[in-house]
């Protein structure tokens, strides 16, 4: 399971976090700041391990597991049991969470 940073700090914009799974463009992590799509809400960008995050989705495996995976794009994807930078794009995490918040004000 992955464990969900911006649940304890939505103001949390850099974190390290250990790979624990790849696929092809795509990285899960022990721990995350990203949020996924998800609640009508779009998703964070930003860098995970020097490559472009450009998609981030909450997906259960086969064996019941919620996990976070970020696609990537720009380069090798880092191996199984590295550790990693991430960092959050500040400006569109920001952006959102004022949009979200005002949609709830306008839409009682």
């Amino acid at each position: 399971m992955t464990e969900l940073l911006y649940l304890r700090d939505a103001y949390l914009t850099d974190f390290t976090a250990t790979v624990l799974a790849t696929r092809e463009g795509g990285i899960a992590l022990d721990r995350t700041a990203f949020y996924p799509t998800g609640g009508g809400q779009a998703h964070d960008t930003g860098t995970l391990a020097g490559l472009a995050v450009v998609a981030v989705r909450k997906e259960r495996d086969e064996d019941g597991t919620d996990r976070v995976w970020h696609t990537v794009e720009g380069g090798p994807l880092p191996a199984v049991g590295d550790t990693v930078a991430g960092t959050i794009d500040w400006e569109r995490r920001h952006r959102l969470m004022r949009t979200h918040s005002a949609l709830h004000v306008l839409c009682g």
